[in-house]
């Protein structure tokens, strides 16, 4: 958007970390922590349990993430590996920052662990929806291809929101 004077390629090549963690993993990372809490909240533990229970089953998943990319990379060294591991995996970090925000804020203004759950589960279909926009658009795709890709990818947030709805 250069006619309103803000570049997004120019701000990403000043802060390409963003770039590199808006990928796969930060899709997969928003659908788990979703899940998670999802799940979790079946057993209405009050926010703080919720939220140390997602963050720490997040964090086991980041860490298994990392060491099957080191694994997996043997044509690496030890060093490169684990650098590109980390890289890799950084998606599955930042995927806790708005489902866990919506949370720690419900706990914060009093919200019922529902409520707050509610508002975690729509801030990760908004999050995966932007994934999808972003990665249609890394690919130089067509508006109605962004679109489609948005909505698609933010369909796997509303599915688990329905899935909470048919279990609760």
């Amino acid at each position: 958007m250069k006619g309103s004077g803000f570049d997004l390629d120019a701000g990403l090549r000043r802060y390409p970390w963003v770039s590199r963690a808006m990928n796969a993993e930060a899709v997969y990372g928003t659908v788990l922590t979703a899940g998670l809490i999802s799940a979790f909240s079946l057993y209405n533990p009050g926010l703080p349990v919720l939220i140390a229970r997602t963050i720490g089953t997040v964090l086991v998943f980041w860490g298994a993430h990392i060491y099957a990319e080191i694994v997996g990379n043997r044509a690496m060294s030890w060093r490169e590996a684990v650098r590109e591991g980390l890289q890799r995996s950084a998606g599955l970090l930042w995927a806790l920052i708005v489902p866990v925000a919506c949370l720690t804020t419900g706990a914060l203004l009093g919200l019922s662990v529902d409520a707050a759950v509610d508002v975690s589960l729509w801030g990760g279909v908004v999050t995966l929806a932007i994934l999808g926009w972003w990665a249609a658009r890394q690919r130089n795709d067509p508006v109605l291809v962004k679109v489609v890709t948005a909505a698609a990818t933010a369909g796997m947030g509303l599915a688990l929101i329905a899935l909470k709805a048919l279990v609760h």
